[in-house]
């Protein structure tokens, strides 16, 4: 074992002593291969335990605003829930069109809810008419509480949750994107 000089920390010149013989040994490619090797953990590990930048599902989903509007004369999303009830959540939404309630009638609007607050993996679907522009529509049953309690008790604990609507007007006018729908009970 070597001895430190007199004022010199021995536990430095051990240390610097081993790094100086790794680095010297016979195969330091070995040791720069360990090096390299720790070096790309700690990257992994960094990266993995940091994760997004995000502030929240609103922004990995790239939602906008209510209302939402698209083309000039299309019509305008003014408002979406999902209202908590006991056999399921209920998908309710409301817009307008500027062009009145008769262009909005008889025309295929759908919202679909994502299975998750990142919007990743495929959404349930729902698809109805409106009543009338200004009139909260009901689309019935998104989730039933039955048939995926992970999702429904997801949804449940949330005060929203991101949606995709993409509504359309007798004219072809067309408004779509992600909103955030209010959780209600």
């Amino acid at each position: 074992m070597f001895e430190a000089a007199e004022g010199v920390d021995p536990t430095f010149e051990t240390r610097e002593f081993a790094f100086a013989n790794a680095v010297h040994s016979p195969n330091p490619r070995g040791t720069l291969l360990k090096i390299h090797r720790l070096v790309a953990i700690v990257c992994v590990a960094t990266t993995a335990s940091c994760g997004s930048d995000s502030t929240g599902p609103a922004d990995d989903c790239d939602v906008a605003g209510l209302p939402l509007s698209g083309s000039e004369d299309g019509p305008v999303v003014v408002a979406v829930s999902l209202e908590v009830q006991p056999g399921g959540i209920v998908l309710l939404a409301t817009a307008t069109d500027p062009q009145g309630s008769e262009n909005l009638l008889g025309v295929q609007q759908s919202i679909s809810v994502f299975p998750n607050a990142r919007c990743t993996g495929t959404p349930i679907t729902v698809r109805d008419d409106l009543a009338g522009s200004g009139v909260e529509e009901s689309f019935g049953t998104a989730i039933a509480a039955g048939d995926d309690a992970a999702l429904y008790g997801s949804i449940a604990a949330a005060s929203s949750w991101p949606v995709s609507v993409d509504f359309r007007d007798q004219d072809g006018n067309r408004t779509f994107g992600r909103v955030m729908a209010a959780v209600i009970d």
